[in-house]
């Protein structure tokens, strides 16, 4: 139940889901194609020079991260922002640079990642290469590292005058070991020997100043900043991303549609569905009614006349039948028909049943016991000056002068009459009580049609001198508190209650007018020819007369009754 719940939620909320889902992406993307695309650059800096160093201590690599921290702050200090704007002449003020700079350093890293944003590619490589740079003349160590730079680069130099005077004197040495291989004068034998020796010393020593020079090189690892990557050209814009934008726009959409139905479900305390009617007011749904659509007249509500075989027809017909069990068809039976406020449907269910009944065979008087906003006779097209208040006169006519006649064989009604001043007492006196035991006994069955019970005191009067009544409640709009009410005070009275009928209810909830509009369809065609009688007396289906066209309206295709 719960599942069907959902799905019914989902099909009266869903254009209000489609709406907000709908605003939001469009309004992301209409946002995302106005909005500058903006471009990210990233310049990478090496704190240390560990890559020249074969076997670094985890000690260097500890004290470099330590240093990459530290020099990552200095990204958005103001000194190196001034200057970069400087450099690069920056359209604003330099304090708009903390928000297109960023720095991040990767745990347990030696390197900085510099990031830039702007408007175009080139700007943003350039703003993002120029704060690198900026970074490493600032540092703490600058003079530090451009003075061991220059050392490096000297000793560096050497090495390679060294490293060239060694490959030299390696290669003369050989050539003077070969001589004195092949020379056999004793004193050329000596001499030859005496510049071997002198030459390998000499080799020795720039082997061991190589050495040397090579340490001092190493001495200074993990204390530079280096760029390593300056950074390229971007080739796509980091943002918008319109995609991405549209979905989460849709998705924050859907969110809000979610919670603006839940809202609005929590705060609706209205009688929907025959779950809720029996949970509030503790009796049995006796049929549910669609909302009737393309009324133009009063009459057009009369669907159990006019449309006998439209499933809103086959409704009351159904109701009739769940009455019958609770035995209001019994002869002398009252039945009054009330609800909660106005407009629920109370006049045209009164109407209908009445109809439905007559059909069946019954004796039926539709009794419009609404003195102060009578509708009946509108309903059937009659007079309403004489009716039930000329039955208080000192001398009254007799029934049947009042008693209108009806085309539905069975049926006839008894108008309000001309509205009195004092409705209530009329209601109250012995003089009701007496008209209505006179209709009793001359009909099966006294539909009393009465005001709404918790506007004034008559529906109260009358359900006292009933058999029973039967309440309307509109779907959707009768409220849980109002419904609870009018079962109250009409319990006062001491009335059986037999039930509740839902007015303008969603028959889709149930699958009933699908199962019904196939069944009439299947009927249709295997009774195509079929002619209704032209006597006006004919009945069809439990007394119902043949519509003139016969054409039958989907239940989605009617609109609100009285």
């Amino acid at each position: 139940m719960e599942l069907r719940r959902y799905f019914a939620l989902a099909r009266k909320w869903g254009w209000l889901v489609i709406i907000l889902v709908g605003l939001a992406a469009a309004g992301s993307y209409l946002y995302s194609r106005a909005t500058p695309p903006t471009f990210r650059a990233t310049a990478i800096l090496l704190v240390g020079q560990e890559q020249s160093n074969a076997n670094p201590t985890a000690n260097d690599i500890v004290v470099s991260n330590n240093l990459a921290q530290a020099y990552a702050l200095l990204v958005n200090q103001p000194s190196v922002l001034q200057a970069v704007a400087q450099e690069i002449s920056w359209e604003d003020s330099w304090e708009s640079l903390y928000f297109v700079v960023s720095a991040n350093v990767p745990q347990a890293g030696q390197t900085i990642s510099v990031s830039a944003t702007a408007n175009s590619p080139e700007r943003a490589q350039q703003l993002a290469n120029t704060v690198a740079n900026q970074v490493i003349a600032q540092s703490p160590i600058s003079r530090e590292q451009q003075a061991a730079d220059t050392r490096r680069e000297f000793v560096t130099t050497q090495q390679e005058l060294l490293q060239a005077q060694i490959v030299a004197g390696q290669k003369q040495l050989t050539d003077l070991t070969q001589q004195a291989a092949l020379e056999t004068d004793p004193e050329k034998l000596e001499a030859l020997n005496a510049r071997a020796a002198a030459l390998q010393t000499k080799i020795e020593s720039a082997q061991r100043t190589y050495i040397q020079m090579s340490g001092l090189l190493a001495q200074s690892a993990g204390r530079y900043i280096t760029l390593i990557a300056p950074a390229p050209l971007p080739t796509a814009p980091v943002s918008p991303n319109i995609l991405q934008n549209v979905l989460l726009a849709a998705a924050a959409g859907l969110a809000l549609a979610v919670g603006v139905v839940l809202l609005l479900e929590y705060l609706d305390d209205t009688i929907k569905t025959a779950q809720d009617a029996q949970r509030e007011m503790g009796l049995a749904v006796l049929g549910g009614v669609a909302r009737i659509h393309s009324v133009h007249k009063p009459a057009d509500t009369l669907i159990a006349l006019k449309q006998p075989r439209s499933p809103i027809a086959e409704e009351y017909r159904t109701l009739r039948t769940n009455l019958r069990y609770a035995g209001i068809e019994n002869s002398g039976s009252a039945l009054l028909i009330t609800s909660a406020n106005p407009g629920e449907g109370k006049t045209t269910t009164a109407a209908n049943l009445a109809i439905a009944m007559a059909q069946a065979g019954k004796r039926v008087v539709l009794l419009d016991a609404d003195l102060r906003r009578p509708s009946i006779h509108r309903i059937f097209a009659l007079d309403g000056a004489n009716g039930l208040t000329l039955l208080f006169l000192d001398e009254p006519p007799p029934l049947e002068n009042v008693l209108r006649r009806t085309t539905v064989d069975g049926l006839e009604i008894l108008t309000s009459g001309e509205p009195p001043s004092n409705p209530a007492e009329m209601l109250d006196s012995r003089r009701m009580t007496e008209i209505l035991q006179t209709l009793r006994q001359r009909f099966d069955v006294v539909i009393v049609d009465s005001p709404p019970a918790l506007v004034v005191a008559d529906a109260s009067i009358l359900a006292s001198r009933c058999s029973g009544a039967l309440l309307i409640v509109d779907s959707g709009r009768t409220r849980s508190e109002s419904a609870r009410q009018v079962v109250t005070v009409l319990n006062r009275s001491q009335v059986k209650l037999l039930g509740v009928m839902l007015n303008r209810f969603d028959g889709h909830d149930r699958g009933y007018y699908y199962k019904y509009n196939y069944y009439y369809s299947a009927s249709k065609k295997a009774k195509t020819g079929s002619v209704a009688p032209t006597n006006g007396s004919a009945q069809n289906n439990g007394g119902a007369r043949q519509p003139d066209n016969g054409k039958f309206p989907h239940p989605t295709e009617q609109t609100r009754q009285d």
